[in-house]
This record gives C-alpha cells, structure tokens and sequence, in this order.
C-alpha cells in the first residue's frame, strides 16, 4: 500500500492563461480508496498524470509513501511508476495481435525475462478476472473482457495503488458495473491504495471518499464534509 500527498500543485498549459489544475493539499492514507469526479474539461486526466508521473510537475509536490516524485528524473518516474502504479485507462492500450496473456505479461517482457511465478501470477490474475481462455487473440474479446484484461495487466507486479481513469466509461451498463466491482475486489484482496476517476456516480459511491474538481481545483471533497 502507499500514501498519497499532494501540496501546492499547479500545472498551467502554454496558451492558457489560468492554470489547468491547482490543489493546495491533498492526503490519502495507504489502503485508501478515493473517486474523482467533475465535468470534462476540469483536471481529472491532468491529475492522474500528475499523480503517476506521466507528466512532469514543475510547480509543487506530489509524494507517494515519502518517495517524491516530482523530483524525480522522467527515466527514474518510468521506474517508479512501473514498480509501484497499476493503470487502468479508459482506451485499455492492450496491443491487436496478441493474446490476453501476452498483453498481461507485456510490460515486463519489454524490460526483463518473465519469471515462472509471474508467468503463474498473471494466468491466476486472467482466472479471477474471468477470462476462460488467456490465449485467445484480445481483439476477439468483448470491450468488457479486454477491460478485464487490463485489471489483470495492472495488477501483475502487486503495485501499492492501483489508478483507473474512466474505467468503466466505454463499457456498457452491465459490463461498467462488473468492473467496477472487480476492481474493488481485487483492490480489497491484494491490499493496493485505489484512485479512480469517474463519472459513474454508483462507483463513486462505493469508494466511499470522493473529491470533485471544477476548473482544476478541489470543489468538494466529502472526507471534510463528513467532520464538518
């Protein structure tokens, strides 16, 4: 599990004349579960690529578990992220051509040899997930399955969080709801910090904090709702 701290964050585009997102502070204990909410256009996708390093920050500071990232170079942010940050993106990035478990497997195989228990890991992880058979061919699988598959892929390495933009915003009713109670349960049993953007008000919900931004900042955050 890690921690997050966010302080004094600001992240401005050129062109634009206020900042595209701006968070005096922010902490989620390890184990956490959080939702972020808001309209299109208010920081969400900005946030998460702050928050995993996929963007450098020049203005501010953001800590998981004391390792600050954003004095991080962006080889060592790579490092840290895939060692530490299980994504799950709205669009999947899983690669035509090839199985689901070559997909799982995929971002290790890129930087080292596979290991038998990563190798049993990931068939393990396609088996909880619910996909039958992990050498079928992904664009032969169904949106909700290669979503699935995509939980798995995030969960191989036992990150300490697990961060999910829109994950169930492509699926259908059905499919967004298995999901979405996938990844809490799967969150709940390996024991990762879960940050998830979304617009499924039910999701958002059953994470139990949520956040919402509005022009880049924390319009409402229910935590300080509920001591007030």
């Amino acid at each position: 599990m890690l921690a997050l701290d966010v302080s004094s964050l600001k992240m401005q585009f050129p062109g634009l004349a206020a900042p595209v997102l701006s968070i005096d502070r922010l902490h989620l204990p390890a184990g956490g579960r959080l939702a972020i909410t808001g309209a299109s256009g208010s920081g969400k996708s900005t946030f998460v690529n702050a928050i995993t390093g996929l963007e450098d920050v020049r203005d501010g500071s953001v800590s998981w578990s004391g390792t600050e990232i954003t004095r991080l170079s962006a080889g060592r942010r790579d490092a840290f992220r895939a060692r530490n940050i299980g994504l799950v993106m709205q669009d999947f990035h899983l690669f035509p051509g090839l199985s689901a478990f070559e997909n799982v497997v995929l971002p290790v195989k890129l930087s080292r040899r596979l290991t038998p228990d990563e190798r049993a890991r990931a068939l393990h992880l396609l088996s909880v997930t619910g996909i039958a058979r992990p050498q079928q061919k992904i664009e032969t699988l169904s949106r909700g399955e290669m979503q699935r598959v995509a939980v798995a892929r995030a969960l191989l390495s036992r990150p300490g969080v697990v961060v999910a933009d829109e994950p169930t915003a492509s699926l259908d009713r059905q499919a967004g709801n298995e999901v979405a109670e996938l990844l809490l349960q799967l969150a709940a049993e390996e024991g990762t910090t879960l940050v998830v953007v979304t617009h499924d008000a039910a999701l958002a919900e059953r994470l139990g904090r949520h956040i919402n931004l509005a022009s880049g900042r924390i319009e409402e955050d229910s935590q300080e709702v509920a001591a007030q």
